[in-house]
């Protein structure tokens, strides 16, 4: 199974700031994964993304067993490329390992959620309050990811639109001049992926996080960082608030 992920011609980026879109779907497979030291090939990038399309797509539900044979037979891959693949997202914190059950989709449960949204909130928080004057190439970079993003969201590649949305998460928070905390965003974005993902796939949310990007620009611009930092906390709600019904509240209703 072959994604093509982004494409859009590569521009050049400003010094420091994310690369600008692959041009080719097993290169841009690899760019978001945090990690410049853990390179990952194109075969395992390619399983990582038809992975990820398969849980956008709700084709993988949380607790979902991820089962090696079945996998190989799906994306038409060798044992070893599955088993590497499966192990980046492990490391991401996408997939679990429960003892004596194998790989399987993580679930979070409602203190798990608030939690991890917590850290979010303190994390884009910090970004944003160390945002001072933004230089005209810094505005570049995420008004480019913007735009692939707002591109992305009408071309129906949920991969696309996934790692785009990510990626104009990470120029606006590196403007803050902080890697560390930039790159610390960028592993949350991971880890908070199960639950983003009900995000990229209701059109209703795709559609208001297209304009929420349009806003943080727009605030960006005209150094409103006291508004720009509230609309980055609740800029992640919509898709918690969907995981939340579908796996949280539900799960109350089954079991009350």
């Amino acid at each position: 199974m072959k994604l093509s992920i982004i494409a859009t011609d590569p521009q050049p980026s400003a010094p420091g700031a994310p690369d600008a879109p692959a041009a080719s779907g097993a290169d841009s497979a690899y760019f978001a994964l945090p990690g410049a030291d853990r390179p990952v090939s194109p075969p395992v990038a390619a399983v990582i993304a038809a992975l990820e399309a398969d849980i956008i797509l709700g084709r993988i539900l949380p607790r979902g067993r991820l089962i090696e044979d079945h996998l190989m037979e799906d994306y038409g891959c060798k044992r070893h490329v599955v088993r590497a693949a499966l192990d980046e997202l492990e490391r991401l914190g996408v997939v679990v390992k429960p003892r004596h059950r194998g790989a399987e989709l993580r679930r979070f449960d409602a203190g798990e959620i608030a939690r991890l949204y917590d850290m979010r909130e303190v994390l884009h928080r910090a970004a944003v309050r160390r945002m001072g004057t933004v230089p005209a190439d810094g505005l570049a970079v995420v008004e480019r990811w913007r735009h692939c993003h707002a591109e992305a969201a009408t071309g129906g590649d949920v991969v696309a639109v996934h790692r785009t949305n990510m990626m104009f998460h990470q120029a606006l928070f590196s403007l803050c001049g902080n890697p560390f905390i930039a790159n610390a965003i960028r592993l949350h974005d991971w880890l908070s992926f199960p639950i983003r993902a009900y995000g990229v796939a209701d059109a209703e949310a795709l559609g208001q996080a297209c304009d929420e990007h349009t806003e943080m620009m727009r605030l960006l611009r005209d150094g409103r960082l006291d508004l720009l930092e509230e609309l980055a906390v609740a800029h992640m709600l919509r898709a918690r608030r969907i995981y939340e019904a579908k796996f949280v509240t539900a799960s109350v209703r089954r079991t009350g």
